[in-house]
């Protein structure tokens, strides 16, 4: 545990709740200050967990939004056995269980690096009505090629550079399923990003049908867009333009510049 809401002042809730092969998944519901509008649901990444992701996305609070964030099977204080299919299963069981949770709300649905093609996977497999957009950040095109990039970065893995093809389970690449998911899908992606490089949200942008929109952020690094204040603003307006069914903000590339400091 990094950190918890205890800490904070924001009102929430603990769940267990179930996803398949009997795992146990452990998720926190941060109610909306004043009347909710809309749920965010946020997947994260599989470095570090919730508990040291959620502050970054308590600004939506303050906007108008729940906010339900979680963990993978066998991370953080969720159970079950890692598994890469199951964490297809595990964005179905919170997007499911989110929705139960206040069916009467409209839902915005954000995943982060690996997160974001499990989040693609999950919603190209199954329609949800009430899922108004996806917002995938910092996400690789497949788990091959990601770890295929960051090897030929370090010279001294070179050797080894036959291995993610051949131990990368086929089936969860989100290049494969991207053009299926149905859903509005804005792209975001760091230029700084030494994790995964830019061209994979590029790619997948690319191969998304309509409406969609890639945002490329100067200065961000790997899952830091949304920490920038130009890029929260601008997503605070389209989560607002978003639930009245306007998606025109969901469209094309955007460039955000290197942010200047204050002095």
């Amino acid at each position: 545990m990094y950190d918890t809401p205890y800490n904070y002042k924001d009102a929430y809730e603990e769940f267990y709740f179930k996803s398949s092969q009997d795992s146990m998944l452990r998720g926190w519901l941060f109610r909306a200050q004043g009347p909710s509008q809309g749920m965010v649901v946020v997947t994260n990444g599989i470095h570090f967990n919730m508990s040291e992701r959620f502050k970054k996305w308590t600004w939506v609070l303050e906007q108008g939004y729940d906010l339900f964030i979680y963990d993978f099977r066998g991370y953080g204080e969720s159970f079950g056995e890692v598994d890469m299919f199951g964490f297809v299963d595990d964005v179905t069981a919170a997007v499911h269980y989110a929705h139960d949770l206040n069916p009467s709300l409209p839902m915005l649905v954000v995943g982060q690096s690996m997160g974001g093609s499990f989040v693609i996977d999950a919603m190209a497999k199954e329609s949800y009505p009430y899922v108004k957009l996806l917002v995938i950040d910092s996400t690789m095109m497949g788990f091959a090629k990601a770890a295929d990039d960051m090897i030929k970065k370090h010279f001294l893995l070179w050797p080894f550079i036959w291995v993610p093809s051949v131990i990368t389970p086929k089936g969860v690449d989100s290049i494969d399923f991207v053009d299926k998911t149905q859903k509005p899908t804005l792209f975001l992606v760091g230029l700084q990003d030494s994790v995964i490089p830019s061209e994979h949200s590029v790619e997948l942008y690319l191969k998304a049908k309509e409406p969609k929109a890639l945002w490329i952020v100067e200065d961000a690094e790997h899952v830091a867009c949304i920490c920038k204040s130009k890029v929260k603003a601008r997503l605070k307006e389209v989560f607002r333009d978003v639930l009245e069914n306007d998606y025109t903000k969901i469209k094309g590339i955007v460039y955000f510049e290197r942010e200047k400091s204050l002095r």
